[in-house]
C-alpha cells in the first residue's frame, strides 16, 4: 500500500496539509484528499506533483481573487 504526505505549495513540514492519504481526486478546481482513516480534506487548487516511489505530493494552492 502506497501512502502519501500532501503538501501545500512547496515540501516543508510547516505546509503539510495531510498525512497517510491514500486517496486524491481533483474535480473542479479542486483537490479532494482522503487519509487511511477515511478522513476528507477538500483544497481549492490543482495537483503539482505526486511522487508515490518518495511518498509525497504537492498541491498549488488557488490564490483568492
Amino acid at each position: 500500500m502506497c501512502l502519501s504526505t500532501v503538501y501545500q505549495d512547496k515540501m516543508d513540514s510547516s505546509s503539510i496539509l495531510m498525512k497517510n492519504v491514500m486517496r486524491i481526486e481533483c474535480h473542479g478546481g479542486q483537490v479532494i484528499l482522503t487519509d487511511l482513516m477515511e478522513r476528507k480534506l477538500t483544497i481549492d487548487g490543482e495537483l503539482e506533483q505526486a511522487n508515490l516511489v518518495d511518498g509525497f505530493v504537492i498541491v498549488k494552492t488557488a490564490v483568492p481573487a
